[in-house]
């Protein structure tokens, strides 16, 4: 018998993506892990929102929310900009962002 941990069953209930409905915005490449001992899944997760003056404010928000309960561990592993037209049903991913830590 196989047994999910927590941490497994959130991020089953993630979303893999979540943007603006149209526009033009940032998005970050989010890779979500496990800290339960024994327990090595993770996920990517693509988020992109107007509101962000930066892709860290992005990173900051949604790690935030998903590190929150202690389970979940969060690494910012890309980013860049997305143009959404829904009525042409066109998504253009384009440019990049730079991953680091700052001192």
């Amino acid at each position: 018998m196989c047994s999910q941990t927590k941490a497994a069953a959130i991020m089953a209930n993630i979303p893999r993506a979540d943007i603006d409905p149209s526009g033009v915005f940032k998005y970050v490449l989010i890779r979500v892990y496990s800290k339960e001992e024994g327990d090595d899944s993770e996920i990517d997760i693509v988020r992109g929102y107007g509101w962000a003056e930066y892709h860290g404010d992005i990173y900051d928000k949604v790690a935030y929310e998903l590190e929150e309960g202690g389970l979940l561990e969060c690494e910012c592993v890309g980013g860049g900009r997305i143009r959404h037209n829904p009525d042409a049903k066109k998504i253009h991913v384009y440019g990049y962002s730079v991953v680091g830590e700052t001192p």
